[in-house]
Formats: C-alpha cells, sequence, structure tokens
C-alpha cells in the first residue's frame, strides 16, 4: 500500500514542475512607448466659441443723423445722435366773428371754385375797378399757358363798383384740364391793388356744371393799421385775420412806386387754417428808408396748381418814415 502512495506522489510533483515550466497562452498586452513631443515654435489655437446674438429691432424716431468721430488712432468708437426733426406744432385758434368784415373788392359770383366748364362759359363779378376804371381778365391753363386775356374798361356806379358780365370762348388740346381764372386790378404805378382767382375745369365737350360761389369777402383783414397809414421807426407790425386757400405761407410784401421790393416776409399758418373762413396772423416787418418812402403793402398766397398764380391778394397804401 505504501509503495502505491508513494508513487502517487512523486507523479504529482512533476505534473506540478512541468506545468510551472510551460509557455503561457493567450495575448499579451501590447504596451506602446510614449512619444515624445517635438516644439516647433508654433502655439495651438484656442478653441473658438461662437454666441449667436439676435438683435432686437429698436424704432427710433426719423430726422437728421449728427455722427462725431473721434481721432484716429484711438479705440472709442464714433458716438451718433440722433435729431428728430422739427414738426409744425401750431394749433388752430377759434375764429372770429367775421359778419363786420368787408366785402372782397373782386367777387367772383359765377363760376365757382372746380366748375366744369364747356366753351363758351360766363363770368360774372362785382368789381371796385382799378386805375382808370381798368379790370384784367385772364384765363391760364394748368401747364401755365395764357388761354384767354382781356383788359376791361367798367363804368362805375357812385358806390364806385362795377358788374362784370362778360363771356369766354376758349379751345384745349385734351379732353379736359385743370384752369384758373384770375381777375386783377392795378393802381398808376402798375402794382396790383387786388387779385382773386378760382380753379375751374375746362372740358371739350359735354353739358356745363357750374357751382356757385362760396366766399366773397375780403381775404385778409389788418387790424394793426388802417390805408394811408404813417410808419415811422423802421418796423411795419402787421396783426389781423386771413382767409387760407391752401397750406401755403401768405406773403407779405412792401413795393415801391417803382414796382421794386423793399421788404418781404412769409407767415406760415396753423395747420387746417384752410377748413377755417379766418385764422389770425401777425407779422413784423423791418424796413430801412432814408426819407419818407410811399409803398403798397401786399398780402398774398399762391396757388397750389400754378405756384405762379396768387389765389387772392389784398393792399394797403403806406408812408414809411425813418
Amino acid at each position: 500500500m505504501k509503495p502505491i502512495i508513494t508513487h502517487v506522489i512523486v507523479c504529482l510533483i512533476f505534473i506540478m514542475v512541468f506545468s510551472g515550466c510551460a509557455p503561457k497562452t493567450g495575448t499579451a498586452p501590447v504596451i506602446t512607448p510614449m512619444q515624445t513631443a517635438t516644439l516647433d515654435g508654433t502655439t495651438p489655437a484656442p478653441a473658438t466659441t461662437v454666441i449667436s446674438i439676435t438683435a432686437t429691432p429698436t424704432k427710433m424716431p426719423s430726422g437728421p443723423t449728427m455722427v462725431i468721430k473721434t481721432l484716429e488712432g484711438t479705440s472709442i468708437p464714433p458716438i451718433v445722435l440722433t435729431q428728430p426733426t422739427p414738426q409744425d406744432t401750431a394749433t388752430l385758434e377759434p375764429t372770429v366773428n367775421e359778419k363786420n368784415f368787408p366785402n372782397a373788392l373782386i367777387q367772383i359770383i359765377t363760376p365757382g371754385i372746380m366748375s366744369q366748364l364747356a366753351s363758351p362759359f360766363t363770368v360774372q363779378a362785382s368789381v371796385f375797378p382799378g386805375e382808370n376804371g381798368l379790370v384784367s381778365m385772364q384765363l391760364i391753363g394748368e401747364d401755365g399757358r395764357l388761354i384767354h386775356d382781356q383788359l376791361l374798361k367798367l363804368s362805375t356806379a357812385e358806390s364806385g363798383w362795377s358788374n362784370l358780365l362778360e363771356e369766354i370762348s376758349f379751345e384745349i388740346p385734351s379732353a379736359g384740364e385743370s384752369a384758373m381764372l384770375v381777375i386783377t386790378t392795378t393802381d398808376q404805378f402798375g402794382r396790383r391793388i387786388t387779385q382773386t382767382a378760382t380753379q375751374i375745369f375746362l372740358m371739350q365737350i359735354g353739358k356745363s356744371d357750374i357751382i356757385a360761389f362760396d366766399f366773397i369777402k375780403q381775404p385778409y383783414i389788418v387790424q394793426s393799421l388802417k390805408d394811408e397809414a404813417v410808419i415811422s421807426g423802421g418796423l411795419v407790425r402787421v396783426a389781423g385775420f386771413a382767409h387760407s386757400y391752401n397750406s401755403n405761407p401768405i406773403i407779405i410784401e412792401l413795393l415801391t412806386e417803382s414796382g421794386g421790393v423793399l421788404e418781404t416776409q412769409l407767415v406760415k399758418l396753423p395747420r387746417g387754417s384752410e377748413k377755417l373762413n379766418y385764422v389770425p396772423f401777425s407779422a413784423d416787418i423791418p424796413y430801412d428808408v432814408g426819407i419818407s418812402t410811399p409803398v403798397r403793402m401786399t398780402i398774398r398766397q399762391r396757388s397750389l396748381l400754378l405756384p405762379s398764380i396768387d389765389n387772392a391778394l389784398a393792399s394797403w397804401t403806406l408812408t414809411l418814415k425813418p
């Protein structure tokens, strides 16, 4: 029995010895040696972070922009200032009671404004004639051409007034066009005393549609001075009420006997003035004369259709002294 046990132990010892000397099976891990970085003087670029910003539009007031620039080479950005556009803030004042205001020296009874007229048509007006009883009547096309021109000598009543009743024939190149009917009186020096104009529409064919007049009073009332007033001190103070035909300013002028313009001033009326019969106005007109100088002061307003034509004009004679 003992020899068998001894033999088994010897066999186990041999097995253990040979097992420790046998090579191990399986895949050995591969170790890659660390590479040494080479410095070539180039700095790697840092990562860039992009932030997307959506601007919210802001409504800026309209108007001229003033840019203030800094000196060249500085890092301060330019400063941009936006200046608001000046606006007309004038407001309408309550109109006055014009019952006592006089009628205009030229009152076009027919045709009224925007009448549609075929040839011929009749003009009826009440007029206070100018020098030697003369009255000028013109029909001017929308392009400024003179369609009709007539100088009338009217007989006057004891009051000085005359009735004008004239027929006008015309020819136009188109089917229809806007026009201005203008009646004017002048003094002995050829300066306008008064003028009234009305916008009408001319037709080649068709039946006239005549609109009645809507305003025949004096367009400009001056309360700060009277006709033939003597002014001294170098300043003419003009204050009163104006009938506005459109949005154009009124023009105040001092005209010498030779027809020269001594002074001119534009007066802007409040917005919406054309919706009222009268609005107040005032102006100070400086002048410089060495001797007593007679002038005619005129107040007028230009037409929108033809800027060279005045819708209305009124005048006063003054004597200016140093």
